[in-house]
């Protein structure tokens, strides 16, 4: 029945009855009264009911027609939230976002960023996946994920790519470990640990970078290696005597006896560059405006 049934029309017997009158209604809305009575009876008809009591003074609902009337305000209302909120969702207001990492938001400018992004942006969505690199490009090729947060070369191939932040390489030691001692430990320093590493994101990508930066002493690498997730990898710490790397971002939660020092090569702080990573195609309103936030503030 609804197919055969202007909307329009609907809504106007809404004017007619907060107007009480077909004439009133009709100039307000800049249409002939005939013609607004013709469409309203033509509905009425379609409706097999009658909407309004006629009488000399106007017009006023009958009993099914209060009952449809409070049923299209409903409607009404509900139209008009429809309309704002793919208004807010074309520009970015609301929607979703969905962000793939391997780095932890415990601390660090990714968590920053969130943070004002979720302030500035409440009626959008958030969802995190943490996983692998593979795994994550693997999703955003799928289009499972608008954005991904990574170190390391990316080809730009379909994507595009915006440059971050850097972060601080650590490292997590036992306390009371002499290395502990000073503000910050070099990659000399670490010639005759043993260190452990996670099989899992980062852990390699740490681990390569510890082994490519002792080949310049000509050292070989006292390496462990456990499927364990980061976090238990640097709990591990006190508990094995040994030493791991870890990038600055997952530093936030304190482990009870281990410490962070800051790592330091020939040219200065050991740093690494993360970068996002989307589909040039992806025109996802909220993933733009979360763009945006992270070109007008990288170091937040």
């Amino acid at each position: 029945m609804i197919k055969n049934i202007e909307l329009d029309v609907v809504f106007q017997t809404l004017a007619v009855t907060e107007q009480g009158s077909f004439h009133k209604a009709a100039s307000s809305m800049g249409v002939k009264t005939s013609t607004l009575s013709r469409r309203i009876h033509e509905l009425e008809t379609r409706l097999g009911v009658s909407l309004f009591q006629r009488h000399r003074h106007g017009v006023r609902p009958t009993d099914a027609g209060r009952i449809f009337f409070e049923n299209i305000q409903r409607i009404e209302s509900d139209l008009d939230s429809v309309f704002l909120n793919a208004s807010a969702a074309g520009r970015g207001e609301s929607g979703y976002l969905r962000i793939g990492l391997y780095l932890s938001l415990s601390a660090g400018p990714l968590r920053n960023a969130l943070f004002a992004y979720a302030r500035q942006f409440p009626s959008v969505e958030i969802s995190v996946a943490n996983e692998c690199r593979r795994s994550l490009m693997e999703r955003l090729n799928s289009g499972a994920l608008d954005l991904i947060i990574r170190s390391g070369q990316i080809r730009h191939g379909i994507h595009d790519l915006l440059p971050l932040w850097t972060d601080d390489i650590l490292v997590a030691l036992p306390d009371g470990h002499p290395l502990s001692h000073g503000q910050a430990v070099t990659w000399d320093d670490l010639r005759d640990e043993r260190l452990v590493f996670s099989s899992r994101d980062p852990g390699p990508e740490l681990q390569n970078t510890f082994i490519a930066s002792l080949k310049k002493s000509g050292a070989a690498p006292n390496i462990l290696q456990t499927n364990a997730d980061r976090d238990t990898v640097i709990g591990l710490v006190g508990l094995l005597r040994s030493v791991t790397l870890l990038y600055a971002s997952n530093a936030g939660v304190t482990h009870p006896d281990v410490i962070y020092r800051r790592l330091s090569g020939q040219d200065g702080r050991a740093l690494v560059r993360w970068v996002a990573c989307w589909h040039g195609r992806n025109d996802n309103p909220a993933l733009q405006q979360f763009l945006n936030l992270l070109r007008g503030g990288r170091t937040y």
